[in-house]
């Protein structure tokens, strides 16, 4: 048995990025078994749940498929159609049978791969409900992994109603701005025959023709879960069932998440327990694709890996037609996986593609399918070691021989890394960025507005949070008083001292935007209205940005009724708009130069 203790803290750390692989008209990942560990004759399909639950567990899926490689499992994970990455976006409206039919045809992709022949499948969510209901087409399949599976797709909907309008409330969407759909939540709309199909979901009344081992982890103080557990039990299956200790501070927020890493531990201890897992598989009957490229219409998308040990991994989005010679790079926010918040980032791909403008978009080291950097902090919010991956996305870039000019585009913490990169890097021709909070770091963490400090302040979560110690007090306490000097900034004499820094930290920040001026880089810098970053813009360009008229290369752009997230639709289509004719001026640019040399 493998030490439980394993790679937890390390968390893949020295990693390459899972291999990408096509099976049909889908795009998957493969993890093969670690070349010391024996081979298992078990394999692993790991299987998406939706919404915000798949973007929080994005990065707990990449850790499950390295620890199963440890163990001499091989893995395999990719997306349903009309979801996420996936390129195949109509016949999601084929409803649950379209993801039926692609989990079969990865079960089979993975056995190919692995030479494995018994598969584990394994699912959080709907995906969990999905696996259960697969496994009875699938003579193959050993044992399932239900993670807080969804058991009535019915209830399961007025959920995400619910959890849908807790987000937007969270987020200050307006009413008339909202995706009510069934189904859809923050900005991520389910496929309609999908939402339709899964009202006829009840696991409870699932006949269970087959008895395999499973494994349950239940959410805790769900009745519902236990009585599930208890009617598995009395079908007969060979059941582990465990408490998912973390769910909560797993799927809330993909900014916050936390892997649980007991679970995988536990669910590590079982595979190993499986009769199957000894025995030895045959030769591997295929490999990866060299270039695992899917098409639809005018579009081609590449499954990539780039950068030192291939530890990176991306999309590559291409028109199959004209190109304008312009390729757009799209950063990750935080822990959002490279898809985007809402599929932001796969609908501007998507739309630049359209337009002939080639973009890759990619997990940054930590976040998504990109594994760690040994030498980083933990946290990957405004850390600058990340431009070294920006870095590594613009070299590979150079090396395909796609790209004339480039543009590198993020929001939020992205923004800061792509404007400090593009600062860096004289080769990257323009830059978008979208509700920075700061154009140079000095905060300790995440810092919140005034307003929110003070609303926390008096939240009795938060009380509780300080005395159980999950409160870094020193750094609210730096933060609280960096804004409050801010505040005041503006009315003090630049020879006061608490103004000091900040007034030599604005001298900086002009300094900056004067070398992107210098060298005419064109940078365009989008804000929602009200959004808690133009706090810091405000600091360094005045209340109307009237001190951006110093700069003729720079254009700053008002989103109305959006969010920092730009989860409503209209949003995202101005920013997407927005974002095409600024490489479309680029490809003019390149245009006009071949001209003038003849």
């Amino acid at each position: 048995m493998v030490n439980q203790t394993g790679m937890n803290s390390e968390e893949g750390k020295g990693r390459s990025a899972s291999q990408p692989t096509v099976f049909g008209s889908h795009a998957g990942l493969f993890t093969p078994a670690d070349d010391d560990a024996p081979k298992s004759n078990l394999a692993v399909l790991l299987l998406n749940p939706w919404g915000i639950e798949e973007m929080c567990t994005r990065r707990f899926y990449r850790i499950l498929a390295e620890r199963f490689a440890e163990v001499g499992v091989a893995s395999l994970r990719f997306d349903y159609p009309g979801t996420v990455n996936s390129l195949d976006e109509r016949s999601g409206e084929r409803g649950l049978s379209v993801w039926s039919e692609t989990i079969g045809r990865a079960a089979e992709e993975l056995k190919m791969l692995s030479g494995a022949r018994n598969l584990v499948f394994i699912g959080q969510g709907i995906g969990a409900s999905l696996a259960l209901m697969q496994a009875h087409f699938e003579p193959s399949v050993a044992a399932i992994a239900l993670l807080a599976p969804v058991l009535k797709g019915r209830a399961y909907l007025r959920e995400l109603s619910l959890f849908s309008r807790l987000i937007d409330d969270g987020l200050g969407i307006k009413q008339e701005l909202r995706d009510s759909a069934p189904g859809s939540i923050a900005g991520l709309r389910m496929p309609r025959a999908v939402a339709e199909d899964l009202k006829a979901v009840d696991l409870n009344g699932l006949e269970m023709t087959s008895k395999p081992h499973i494994f349950m982890a239940e959410r805790p103080g769900l009745e519902a879960d236990t009585t599930f557990r208890d009617r598995l039990q009395a079908a007969g299956c060979q059941l582990r069932a465990t408490p998912f200790a973390g769910y909560d501070a797993l799927v809330s927020n993909p900014l916050n998440q936390e892997i649980p890493d007991a679970l995988i531990d536990e669910l590590i201890e079982w595979l190993q327990s499986l009769p199957q897992y000894q025995g030895k598989s045959t030769p591997p009957a295929k490999k990866p694709s060299p270039i695992a490229s899917v098409r639809a219409g005018a579009i081609r998308e590449t499954g990539v890996r780039f950068g030192p040990n291939d530890r990176l991994y991306g999309v590559l989005c291409e028109p199959t037609g004209h190109s304008i010679g312009v390729t757009a790079v799209i950063l990750t926010t935080a822990y959002d996986h490279a898809a985007g918040w809402a599929r932001s980032s796969v609908a501007l791909a998507r739309e630049l593609a359209s337009v002939g403008v080639s973009s890759l978009r990619f997990d940054s080291a930590g976040v998504g399918d990109s594994p760690p950097v040994a030498t980083r902090r933990k946290q990957v919010l405004y850390d600058e070691t990340q431009m070294a991956d920006a870095g590594m996305a613009r070299d590979y870039i150079d090396s395909l021989g796609i790209s004339e000019r480039t543009l590198l585009i993020g929001r939020c913490s992205g923004a800061y890394v792509a404007f400090r990169s593009v600062l860096a890097d004289p080769r990257w021709d323009a830059c978008m960025i979208v509700n920075p909070v700061a154009f140079r770091w000095r905060f300790k963490g995440l810092p919140k507005t005034l307003k929110a400090y003070m609303r926390n302040a008096l939240d009795i979560e938060t009380v509780r949070r300080l005395w159980a110690g999950e409160v870094d007090l020193t750094a609210a306490t730096k933060n609280i008083s960096m804004r409050l000097v801010d505040r005041m900034a503006g009315g003090l004499s630049p020879v006061f001292a608490p103004a000091k820094p900040l007034t030599q930290l604005t001298g900086h920040v002009h300094r900056d935007f004067r070398a992107l001026a210098n060298r005419g880089t064109p940078l365009s810098i989008i804000y929602t209205e009200g959004d808690e970053g133009q706090e810091m813009f405000r600091v360094n360009f005045g209340n109307a940005g009237e001190k951006l008229s110093a700069y003729p290369n720079v254009q700053l752009h008002l989103f109305p009724d959006a969010d920092h997230n730009l989860t409503p639709l209209p949003a995202r289509e101005k920013m997407i708009e927005l974002t095409k004719l600024q490489a479309l001026a680029l490809g003019n640019r390149c245009h006009e130069q071949r001209a003038a040399h003849g």
